[in-house]
């Protein structure tokens, strides 16, 4: 009796399993890795714009011996506007991706959806021609607006797999009497893989080749700006006791009584690393040099605030 009296125990409660770090770390990846190929991209885009930038004022950016950090705060003024078209390129593509998918999502909308790929596949093709004239005319990617070939080459390739994707969505919604067998078997799958590489590979290309374009443009128009507002910097009074020899034009000198025997006038500091100043005139022309002094004990500057008014 005892032995029927007794109840059954209740089953164990199954284990708890640890967390799948392998599922966690592959999201994760996936979220960084856009976020980590764009910044790397903005933070391309501000070193070319200060190469630029310095270049048109005769200084390589390697011969001005910046460090790190101020290379990084140099190439943060610069990244306003690339960052902000970004942003909109996001914006813009979501929008298209959600009109897309409500096409290929509904039957009735069929001709339409096969009509937008169709024209997706095309633009795509001829963004890759343009890209490949580019590419094989020097001539052409030399004197084309900025970024003209190297955005056909990113934006072509996304093109014709977005829009083949699109065709396939359709195609695979109308059922198998509409969608060929072949697209899969293992050897157009492996094909697909493939080419989803060499788009991946040509977008990449696209869009580095675009952000040096676009950059060195963006930085030689910064150092148009800066030249033309030269006047309104504080003008730096130059001391020195060895005079300068083939001063550029605009810089007069004033001679002195003292240790410091020469003065001159007329100059703006354009930028000062590595324990020198980089001097420019006040009005920057064709003949216009900088000048590269040694920040030591030979020298003695002041700095004169711009008059206003």
């Amino acid at each position: 009796m005892d032995k029927l009296s007794r109840r059954p125990r209740a089953p164990a409660p199954p284990a708890e399993t640890g967390p799948d770090w392998g599922t966690r770390l592959k999201d994760l990846a996936g979220i960084l890795a856009p976020t980590t190929a764009i910044t790397a991209l903005l933070i391309y885009f501000g070193y070319i714009g200060t190469r630029a930038r310095f270049a048109y004022f005769g200084v390589y950016l390697e011969l001005a011996g910046l460090s790190n950090q101020d290379l990084m705060l140099y190439g943060l003024e610069v990244l306003n506007v690339p960052a902000a078209l970004v942003l909109l390129a996001v914006l813009l593509g979501a929008g298209g991706h959600a009109a897309v998918s409500w096409l290929t999502g509904a039957p009735e909308h069929r001709r339409a959806a096969l009509g937008t790929a169709a024209a997706l596949l095309i633009a795509g093709g001829l963004l890759l021609a343009r890209a490949t004239i580019g590419l094989l005319v020097v001539r052409v990617s030399r004197t084309e607006i900025p970024g003209t070939s190297a955005l056909a080459l990113a934006l072509g390739p996304i093109l014709i797999a977005y829009g083949g994707w699109a065709a396939a969505t359709v195609l695979v919604r109308d059922g198998p009497a509409r969608f060929p067998r072949w697209y899969a078997t293992p050897g157009i799958v492996r094909l697909r893989r493939l080419i989803t590489v060499a788009v991946s590979g040509l977008v990449l290309v696209g869009l580095f080749w675009a952000v040096n374009s676009f950059a060195w443009a963006y930085g030689q128009g910064r150092a148009v700006d800066d030249a033309r507002r030269l006047s309104y910097r504080a003008e730096v009074l130059l001391d020195t006791k060895e005079p300068l020899i083939d001063l550029p034009p605009g810089v007069d000198e004033t001679p002195l009584a003292g240790e410091f025997k020469h003065r001159y006038h007329g100059l703006r500091l354009l930028v000062a690393a590595d324990d020198r100043l980089f001097l420019v005139p006040a009005t920057w022309t064709d003949q216009a040099r900088t000048l590269v002094i040694p920040y030591d004990d030979q020298i003695r500057i002041q700095l004169i605030p711009p008059r206003t008014g």
